[in-house]
């Protein structure tokens, strides 16, 4: 559904993105009337009670119909924590510094990261997980952020930091 299209906000039919004519991608869903007397709360009904959707499409791609899903449907990882991997050896692990001399952030083998803020250590610390290019971040207070490896670069927070 293309709700900023349906709620007013593009001015011609072929801005649409999901206008059912040839050329587009098809995104729709199927609700039951009673429940759907509104966009607001067909949009409801697809993210709260999937059961009682009859049929959903995505991307051109049936993903739920009769209120089940599709065989073969392509879905989202379960969303968990996943465990820390053992990175001994790897070329990123040690002391990122950034250019300015204000932001040192350890990354140890363990998963953990500690990093030193204008000279008061360890103000932040919690754990970290690499994929490809990417890290992520959950800190011990609670709170996700992350980076993006460039070359022999570690991008974060606005800081670009380099191997100490």
């Amino acid at each position: 559904m293309d709700t900023i299209a349906l709620a007013g906000g593009r001015a011609h039919r072929s801005e649409y993105v999901a206008t059912l004519t040839p050329g587009n991608t098809t995104d729709f869903a199927v609700v039951p009337d009673a429940l759907a007397a509104d966009v607001e709360s067909a949009v409801a009904v697809v993210t709260t009670s999937p059961e009682q959707v009859r049929a959903l499409v995505a991307a051109g791609r049936p993903v739920l119909w009769a209120g089940a899903n599709v065989p073969s449907r392509v879905t989202a990882p379960e969303a968990r924590i996943p465990a820390a991997e053992d990175l001994t050896g790897s070329p990123r692990m040690g002391v990122w510094i950034d250019r300015n001399d204000f932001l040192h952030q350890e990354l140890t083998a363990d998963g953990r990261y500690d990093e030193t803020r204008g000279g008061l250590p360890h103000a932040y610390q919690g754990r970290y997980w690499i994929d490809g290019d990417r890290i992520d971040y959950l800190d011990d207070l609670g709170f996700w952020a992350y980076g993006e490896f460039r070359g022999d670069e570690l991008h974060h927070a606005g800081y670009v930091m380099k191997l100490g």
